[in-house]
C-alpha cells in the first residue's frame, strides 16, 4: 500500500510501530476510509476555517481513533495511541511557544495580537468567546461553545475530545516562565466552559 498516497500518511509510523507492518498498514487503510466518510459528512458551515479545522485537526485523530475502535481495540487504549500522536504535533506548537516566549516583550505581543488571532481562527461559527479581561496582568477569555466538542459529540466520540484540550497545555507551556497559562476545567472534562489564563510573569 501506498501509505504516502493517503491523507493520513503521517499516522503511518505510529500505526506500524504499535501493530506491526501489515496489521498497522490496514489500520491505516481502514482510517484513511473513515476519513474520507467524515469529510463527506462534516458540516464546515461555509467557513474555510472552519474546514482546516476538521480535515487537518479533527477528523484525522477521529479516524485513526474510530479504526482503532473498530479493529478491537479497548477505548482506554485506543485514546492513549491516540494521545501519543497528538502530542507530537502539540510538541511541535510548544516549540514555535518558546519562541515567542523567548522575545524581550512577549507578554506585550502576546496581547496584542491575541485578539485578532481569536477571531480570525476561532471563528463564531465554530467558538463562542468570552472576553473576560485583557490587561497589562492577565488574558482570560473563556470559550462557551467549541467545535472540538461539538464535533466530538455529533460523532459519537465525546471522550476524544479530552486529547485535543491537553494538547493546549503542552502547547502553551512553551510561553513559560514569561507567559504563565493556567486552566481550570474544560468543555470535554465536564465543565461549564473551556477558560483560558495566560498569566504575566511577575
Amino acid at each position: 500500500m501506498q501509505t504516502s498516497n493517503t491523507a493520513l500518511f503521517f499516522l503511518e509510523d505510529d500505526c506500524i510501530r504499535a501493530f506491526g507492518q501489515e496489521t498497522g498498514c490496514t489500520l491505516l487503510q481502514q482510517a484513511e476510509e473513515l476519513y474520507q466518510d467524515l469529510c463527506q459528512h462534516g458540516n464546515d458551515r461555509g467557513n474555510h476555517v472552519i474546514e482546516e479545522h476538521l480535515q487537518s485537526r479533527l477528523f484525522p485523530l477521529m479516524s485513526y481513533y474510530k479504526a482503532l475502535l473498530k479493529h478491537g481495540i479497548q477505548e482506554d487504549q485506543a485514546l492513549l495511541l491516540v494521545r501519543e500522536t497528538a502530542h507530537k504535533a502539540a510538541i511541535d506548537k510548544k516549540a514555535e511557544m518558546q519562541k515567542l516566549g523567548s522575545l524581550p516583550f512577549a507578554y506585550l505581543i502576546f496581547r496584542t495580537g491575541v485578539k485578532r488571532h481569536m477571531k480570525k481562527h476561532f471563528p463564531p461559527e465554530g467558538w463562542q468567546t468570552e472576553w473576560v479581561r485583557c490587561d497589562c496582568q492577565e488574558i482570560h477569555f473563556n470559550l462557551h461553545r467549541c467545535l472540538y466538542w461539538d464535533v466530538t459529540k455529533q460523532f459519537g466520540c465525546p471522550e476524544l475530545c479530552c486529547v485535543f484540550c491537553e494538547s493546549d497545555d503542552i502547547s502553551f507551556s512553551g510561553l513559560a516562565p514569561k507567559i504563565n497559562f493556567l486552566r481550570n476545567g474544560t468543555l470535554g472534562s465536564g465543565a461549564d466552559c473551556c477558560d483560558f489564563h495566560f498569566i504575566k510573569a511577575q
